[in-house]
């Protein structure tokens, strides 16, 4: 379980991990809620410690969907830088200045926030300023966000400037299909919204049901946690776990 958890922090890149606290507090309330349920369904500490450390795995899937939200926030404030540097290279800037501008841009538009791509722009801006090719902080930058338009823009922007090709021409195709891509998921979102609101309330309403007649009738519920009645407590546990995987994976943009 250790391994797993750790790989799958691994696996999340620098810049988009949640801070020690949130990761904490996730690990705490998701700890929590699980060994709530482990006790609900068995009554037993054993089995609530061991929904306990499943929470924890848990807890490391919400510090993923966490590092995925933070991922589509850098690539749409990407989509903006786009659109400053192409507007500043076809007003006849060099590409140096154009960053700095895009730079200038986005602190403007974000004016009292930071972001996880204008603290890289920043970065990007601040190594050309001290000597370094603008091919290989563009290659830094591209490697520290991770993100498939950046890659692709990336890998155009070096070949053009190692080439000589239209650099405006790449920048202004670049922008257009990061502006198609990300409308096609804004509007995959709006039509999945309600499906996942409703996959969420589904997934409470049997542990509410349990807890109704557990805590509302207990001879009702007896013979269920006892004897062979706990093998139908897992079975029902298990399935329901089952439900929610389905749930989250048919729910989830780009999985």
């Amino acid at each position: 379980m250790y391994r797993a958890i750790r790989k799958q922090w691994e696996e999340i890149p620098m810049v988009y991990r949640p801070g020690r606290v949130r990761v904490a507090m996730a690990c705490i309330g998701y700890s929590g809620v699980y060994a709530f349920i482990g006790w609900l369904f068995f009554e037993h500490v054993a089995g609530a410690a061991a929904l306990a450390v499943v929470g924890l795995r848990a807890a490391a899937g919400r510090s993923g969907a966490f590092a995925e939200r933070r991922k589509r926030e850098a690539a749409s404030q990407f989509e903006q830088m786009l659109f400053s540097m192409t507007s500043s290279l076809q007003a006849g800037k060099s590409v140096e200045n154009a960053f700095r501008t895009a730079e200038d841009d986005l602190k403007r538009m974000y004016e009292g926030s930071r972001t996880i791509l204008l603290d890289q722009l920043e970065r990007l801006n601040r190594k050309v300023e001290n000597g370094t090719p603008t091919e290989r902080a563009v290659q830094e930058f591209q490697r520290a966000l991770s993100i498939g338009e950046i890659d692709d823009w990336a890998d155009m922007f070096c070949t053009c400037k190692r080439t000589g090709g239209d650099l405006v021409r790449v920048m202004r195709q670049t922008s257009r299909s990061v502006v198609e891509k990300m409308t096609m998921e804004r509007e995959l979102s709006v039509l999945i919204a309600g499906k996942r609101f409703e996959a969420k309330a589904l997934s409470v309403v049997p542990f509410l049901i349990v807890a109704m007649f557990r805590y509302g009738s207990p001879e009702y519920m007896e013979a269920l946690y006892r004897g062979q009645g706990r093998l139908v407590m897992i079975a029902a546990l298990a399935l329901l776990g089952v439900g929610k995987f389905a749930a989250d994976r048919l729910t989830r943009i780009g999985s």
